[in-house]
C-alpha cells in the first residue's frame, strides 16, 4: 500500500541517552533516524519501565527484552 507513494516513511531510532553521552553513534546507524522515541531515556530507566509495563499490563514478553 505504500509502493508508489512518497514522503510517508519515517526511520525510528533506538539509541538512548547513555549512548549519546558516550558518543556511541555511527554515521548511518541510530543517529540517522527521523524520530528517536527513547533518545532521552537512560538504559536503567527504560528497563524499569519495561518491567513495570510487563507487570502492570500483563505484557510478559517485555521481561524477555530486559533479561
Amino acid at each position: 500500500w505504500i509502493r508508489g507513494s512518497q514522503g510517508f516513511l519515517l526511520v525510528l531510532g533506538s539509541a538512548n541517552v547513555d549512548e549519546a553521552l558516550r558518543g556511541y553513534y555511527t554515521k548511518y546507524d541510530c543517529s540517522a533516524a527521523d524520530i528517536n522515541p527513547i533518545g532521552g531515556i537512560c538504559k536503567q530507566d527504560l528497563k524499569a519501565f519495561l518491567l513495570y509495563a510487563a507487570d502492570e499490563y500483563g505484557y510478559n514478553v517485555l521481561k524477555e527484552i530486559v533479561a
